[in-house]
């Protein structure tokens, strides 16, 4: 069984999230914040950061999980609605970082590999620097996927 390690990096993203430090910091959710990825390579590409440090789903109390679970496809809504995305991608590994969160991928046809996995294709070194997540540049994207989230959680 994998354990939480001491120095845990989405704890920290979550304590950034509560002081408000959290670069792409979209919304504060019942279970989680919803951050922008670092990386921008696929537009609109999120995570949904459990506010506890569990390390499976089934750590979870019944109805903390389920609300979890509601709130990651929440996020998935409001990033294909915001992006348009033909398909989302979901992802949720923790091998090396045992702290529950979820990847959201949104997926276009137009994207360079658009059947392949997605961490194959993620740019590294200088092509990297180009999609690193940039607060004036995705300003606009955080505050429409916020705005789409609001809207789908009203209309439940």
């Amino acid at each position: 069984m994998a354990l939480h390690q001491d120095n845990c990096e989405i704890c920290t993203r979550v304590a950034q999230c509560r002081d408000g430090s959290h670069l792409g910091l979209i919304a504060e959710l019942d279970t989680g914040y919803a951050v922008l990825g670092d990386s921008q390579f696929f537009r609109g590409y999120s995570v949904l950061l459990c506010k506890e440090p569990a390390t499976e789903l089934d750590e979870l109390p019944h109805a903390f999980r389920v609300r979890y679970l509601e709130e990651m496809s929440q996020l998935a809504s409001a990033v294909r609605k915001v992006t348009k995305a033909h398909k989302i991608n979901y992802e949720c590994l923790g091998n090396m970082v045992p702290h529950l969160h979820f990847h959201v991928f949104p997926r276009q046809l137009t994207d360079p590999a658009p059947l392949a996995p997605v961490w194959g294709q993620m740019p590294s070194g200088d092509d990297a620097a180009k999609y690193k997540l940039d607060a004036s540049r995705d300003a606009s994207l955080k505050s429409d996927i916020r705005r789409a989230i609001e809207e789908i959680r009203t209309a439940r």
